[in-house]
């Protein structure tokens, strides 16, 4: 049952991976079109503002190079295969996907990784599943209101859970009510939701010894935090 449940995630995700990669791709692209075209006014002698055109070429040639990377790189990978990872690098990549979403609902992501942190045991595309689950939870928290999301990795000092992965949003919060709730089964408080999405991380990270927790207070916002286990004990930079 939870194969199949957690098959049925997969596609979700990656139905929303597609739709958020092609709003990425969509504005760059256009932007290129324009501005080439621009550029063919003058080709000899590029005046200041052409030149300007011309990096912003380069910048949109280089965004949708770096997404489509990441993607590629991804879908080659066994999803199941495991590595030592950095899980600000995934963490990264998370938040370009998901930039695209947030940026719709006018909700701003900000970002505060720890500097040389120590390389967890994990599968690089199923931890970026799990992020992009978080963070796609976050964004409808905050249901459109200018929300602000907030992720931050650091250390701890529970070993061996010794790195942490942290996201904060200043949206609806989780009644108290339910909170024992929302890891269970297709528990859901959307009115579109599967009430699958926790329940799949909550295994994803349990099936490498990682834990995941959260706080929240009602109408104020929530934090979900991932504790991972670590042979060493992480130095701050």
């Amino acid at each position: 049952m939870f194969s199949e449940i957690n098959q049925k995630n997969k596609l979700e995700i990656l139905g929303k991976l597609a739709a958020s990669l092609s709003h990425e791709l969509r504005n760059p692209l256009s932007a290129i079109k324009l501005n080439l075209d621009y550029m063919k006014m003058g080709v000899d002698e590029l005046p200041e503002e052409m030149l300007e055109s011309l990096e912003s070429c380069i910048t949109g040639v280089e965004r949708i190079e770096y997404l489509i990377e990441n993607i590629l790189s991804f879908s080659r990978r066994n999803r199941n295969s495991s590595e030592k990872i950095c899980i600000n690098d995934v963490s990264k990549i998370a938040v370009s996907l998901s930039q695209a979403k947030a940026s719709r609902e006018k909700i701003t992501i900000s970002t505060e990784y720890l500097d040389n942190i120590v390389k967890v045991e994990f599968s690089k595309s199923n931890l970026l599943q799990v992020f992009l689950n978080l963070i796609t939870n976050a964004i409808e928290a905050c249901n459109g209101n200018r929300g602000k999301i907030f992720i931050k990795t650091h250390s701890s000092d529970t070993t061996p859970y010794n790195v942490v992965w942290a996201i904060t949003d200043n949206g609806m919060g989780i009644k108290d009510e339910i909170k024992e709730k929302i890891f269970g089964d297709f528990f859901t408080n959307k009115e579109t939701g599967t009430g699958i999405g926790l329940t799949v991380c909550k295994n994803l990270l349990e099936e490498k010894d990682a834990k995941l927790e959260f706080s929240s207070e009602f109408g104020k916002g929530t934090t979900f935090r991932i504790f991972f286990k670590t042979e060493l004990k992480v130095q701050d930079a």
